[in-house]
Protein backbone atom coordinates (compact mmCIF):
# COMPACT_ATOMS: atom_id res chain seq x y z
CA UNK A 1 0.00 0.00 0.00
CA UNK A 2 1.56 3.24 -0.78
CA UNK A 3 2.01 5.76 2.29
CA UNK A 4 0.08 8.01 0.41
CA UNK A 5 -3.71 6.20 0.56
CA UNK A 6 -2.34 5.30 4.00
CA UNK A 7 -2.60 8.76 4.67
CA UNK A 8 -5.92 9.44 3.45
CA UNK A 9 -7.27 6.09 4.86
CA UNK A 10 -6.13 7.10 8.48
CA UNK A 11 -7.53 10.22 8.13
CA UNK A 12 -11.07 9.17 6.96
CA UNK A 13 -10.91 6.88 9.78
CA UNK A 14 -9.89 10.21 12.32
CA UNK A 15 -12.99 12.04 10.63
CA UNK A 16 -15.30 9.66 11.83
CA UNK A 17 -15.08 11.11 15.42
CA UNK A 18 -16.66 14.61 13.39
CA UNK A 19 -19.84 12.84 12.58
CA UNK A 20 -19.98 11.08 16.43
CA UNK A 21 -19.75 14.48 17.60
CA UNK A 22 -22.16 15.99 15.74
CA UNK A 23 -24.82 13.04 17.63
CA UNK A 24 -23.27 13.76 20.72
CA UNK A 25 -24.36 17.48 19.69
CA UNK A 26 -27.66 16.69 18.93
CA UNK A 27 -28.51 14.51 22.13
CA UNK A 28 -27.49 16.76 24.16
CA UNK A 29 -29.91 19.63 22.94
CA UNK A 30 -32.49 16.59 22.54
CA UNK A 31 -32.43 15.81 26.60
CA UNK A 32 -32.16 19.35 27.41
CA UNK A 33 -35.74 19.98 25.72
CA UNK A 34 -37.33 16.91 27.09
CA UNK A 35 -36.16 18.06 30.34
CA UNK A 36 -37.73 21.64 29.80
CA UNK A 37 -41.01 20.26 28.27
CA UNK A 38 -41.13 18.17 31.03
CA UNK A 39 -40.43 20.54 33.94
CA UNK A 40 -40.34 24.45 32.32
CA UNK A 41 -39.54 25.96 35.96
CA UNK A 42 -36.29 24.22 36.33
CA UNK A 43 -35.10 24.71 32.73
CA UNK A 44 -33.19 28.15 33.29
CA UNK A 45 -31.15 26.05 35.95
CA UNK A 46 -29.75 23.45 33.31
CA UNK A 47 -29.22 26.09 30.55
CA UNK A 48 -25.44 26.13 31.99
CA UNK A 49 -24.83 22.28 31.93
CA UNK A 50 -26.39 22.78 28.06
CA UNK A 51 -23.66 24.80 27.44
CA UNK A 52 -21.29 22.73 29.24
CA UNK A 53 -22.24 19.84 27.32
CA UNK A 54 -22.25 21.26 23.93
CA UNK A 55 -18.65 22.40 24.91
CA UNK A 56 -17.57 19.02 25.27
CA UNK A 57 -18.96 17.08 22.39
CA UNK A 58 -17.97 20.38 20.10
CA UNK A 59 -14.22 20.01 21.39
CA UNK A 60 -14.67 16.24 20.99
CA UNK A 61 -15.58 17.31 16.98
CA UNK A 62 -12.57 19.55 17.00
CA UNK A 63 -9.98 17.40 18.61
CA UNK A 64 -11.08 14.76 15.72
CA UNK A 65 -10.66 16.95 12.93
CA UNK A 66 -6.58 18.25 14.32
CA UNK A 67 -5.98 14.78 14.41
CA UNK A 68 -7.62 14.01 10.41
CA UNK A 69 -5.74 17.35 9.56
CA UNK A 70 -2.21 16.33 11.27
CA UNK A 71 -2.73 12.49 9.87
CA UNK A 72 -3.43 14.08 6.05
CA UNK A 73 -0.60 16.51 6.07
CA UNK A 74 1.89 15.26 7.95
CA UNK A 75 5.31 14.71 5.89
CA UNK A 76 6.61 11.15 5.41
CA UNK A 77 9.57 10.41 6.84
CA UNK A 78 12.23 10.23 4.19
CA UNK A 79 13.79 6.91 5.50
CA UNK A 80 12.99 4.37 8.55
CA UNK A 81 16.88 5.48 9.63
CA UNK A 82 15.53 8.88 10.43
CA UNK A 83 15.22 7.56 14.04
CA UNK A 84 17.60 8.83 16.74
CA UNK A 85 20.63 7.20 15.98
CA UNK A 86 23.17 6.40 18.98
CA UNK A 87 26.78 6.13 18.44
CA UNK A 88 28.10 2.90 19.24
CA UNK A 89 31.18 4.46 21.74
CA UNK A 90 28.05 6.38 23.49
CA UNK A 91 26.72 3.13 24.96
CA UNK A 92 29.87 1.37 25.65
CA UNK A 93 30.29 0.23 29.06
CA UNK A 94 33.63 0.58 30.66
CA UNK A 95 35.45 -3.56 30.38
CA UNK A 96 36.65 -4.20 33.67
CA UNK A 97 40.30 -5.53 33.67
CA UNK A 98 40.52 -9.08 35.07
CA UNK A 99 42.97 -9.75 37.97
CA UNK A 100 46.06 -11.24 38.15
CA UNK A 101 46.09 -15.25 38.58
CA UNK A 102 49.11 -14.45 41.36
CA UNK A 103 45.97 -11.90 43.60
CA UNK A 104 43.44 -14.61 43.31
CA UNK A 105 45.09 -17.00 45.12
CA UNK A 106 46.45 -14.98 47.91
Amino acid sequence: MDLASAQVIGAGIAAIGIGVAASGVGNVFASFLEGALRNPSAADGQQGRLFIGFAAAELLGLIAFAVAMMILYAPPAATPAEAVVVEAAAVEAPVAEEAPAAELAE
